[in-house]
């Protein structure tokens, strides 16, 4: 484990343009890690999260832009010299050696003896709990156990840096939140600076300290995972992290009105648009906002209903027991505390701006 006051990165990336066709992939991103941290990246398939994270560990040339390691510009350093380690959706084991010789590998690559490499390999797999199986072919391992083979091996040469592409993707869905777990406390142990991509806007909330989002080649907001949920930069942003509701119309004297209801939506009169969280929607009799029951779909520990009228699409969770029929018009209370205004009504993708901080 590093040592306490062991040196830390912060990592910079401005204006960081990928562009390897007529089309760029990344298109001026801006992005940073905290020194010590872990941020999620989250977008959708084909946003250009893998290029972005080839580019900084130096698998993929940029086009313009730059990227900083504690202020020093490692853009044109190759990527042995990054300081970097990398994870991959695959495991990208060496199948004949074991897995002992798979975690020292990298020390093997910076001529450390071998009886001290192997030493700090069965180190390392007793942390990640797998020294049972430090002599075993990692061509027999499972999914999980040479996914967590490939972290020890990413962390073994001490890198400033961790890179991580989808890790768990490929694992078991039983055994992935274990994973998750012990990806964060050895994060943590080491103050590693981490960047985690993901595809799971509920695992980049549940694991990033800040979270980071990529559309239309650009970040477009990167926060804490509260600060996203409940005040994201736009509503493209707001549906990719799971908010079906999102109310367009006209303020006035901080008033959007929708069917003779009155929604709170600070800020200037004229057009607007406001978004709430599904978790607070509830259903009050007593209300004066009437909707009816379009969509009724079990999720676990709560019922998922999409409520519709008036041209407006509403989505709550609600407790099983509650949950009205298909077709039932009921009385919705949106939590007024809970309202969020967009900060540009007329903003999807805000790619023409810079990322948004709302805090």
């Amino acid at each position: 484990m590093a040592a306490q006051g062991a040196p830390i990165t912060a990592v910079t990336c401005l204006g960081l343009t990928v562009s390897p066709g007529p089309r760029p992939i990344l298109a001026g991103v801006d992005l940073d890690l905290g020194d010590g941290s872990l941020t999620t990246l989250v977008g959708p398939s084909g946003a250009g999260k893998t290029t972005l994270l080839r580019a900084l560990a130096g698998l993929a040339p940029i086009s313009a832009g730059s990227i900083t390691f504690d202020g020093t510009q490692v853009a044109d350093l190759p990527a042995h010299r990054r300081g970097v380690g990398l994870v991959f959706q695959e495991p990208r084991l060496f199948p004949h050696l074991t897995a002992a010789e798979n975690v020292a590998f990298p020390l093997r690559l910076k001529r450390m003896r071998r009886a001290a490499r192997l030493g700090v390999a069965r180190d390392l797999l007793g942390e990640v709990g797998l020294l049972a199986v430090a002599d075993q072919p990692a061509g027999l391992l499972s999914g999980g156990e040479a996914q967590r083979v490939s972290l020890a091996r990413a962390i073994a040469a001490e890198p400033q840096v961790l890179l991580l592409d989808e890790p768990f993707a490929a694992v078991d869905p039983n055994r992935r939140d274990a994973l998750r777990r012990l990806l964060v406390k050895l994060q943590r142990d080491r103050r590693l600076t981490t960047l985690l991509v993901t595809h799971d806007r509920d695992e980049a909330v549940e694991l990033g300290e800040h979270v980071a989002v990529l559309l239309g080649g650009r970040i477009v907001q990167q926060e804490t995972p509260r600060i996203l949920l409940t005040r994201p930069c736009s509503p493209a942003v707001a549906a990719f992290l799971g908010s079906a509701t999102i109310i367009r119309g006209g303020v006035q004297d901080g008033y959007l009105a929708i069917a003779g209801a009155l929604i709170p939506a600070p800020g200037p009169d004229g057009p607007a648009a406001v978004t709430i969280r599904p978790e607070h929607v509830s259903l009050d009799e007593t209300s004066s906002l009437r909707l009816r029951v379009r969509e009724s779909r079990v999720a676990a520990a709560h019922v998922r209903l999409l409520l519709d009228g008036h041209h407006v699409e509403i989505e709550a969770h609600v407790p099983p027991a509650d949950a009205p029929p298909t077709g039932a018009l009921v009385g919705v209370r949106l939590d007024p505390d809970q309202i969020w205004r967009f900060p540009d009504a007329d903003s999807d993708y805000a790619t023409d701006a810079a990322p948004v901080k709302t805090a």
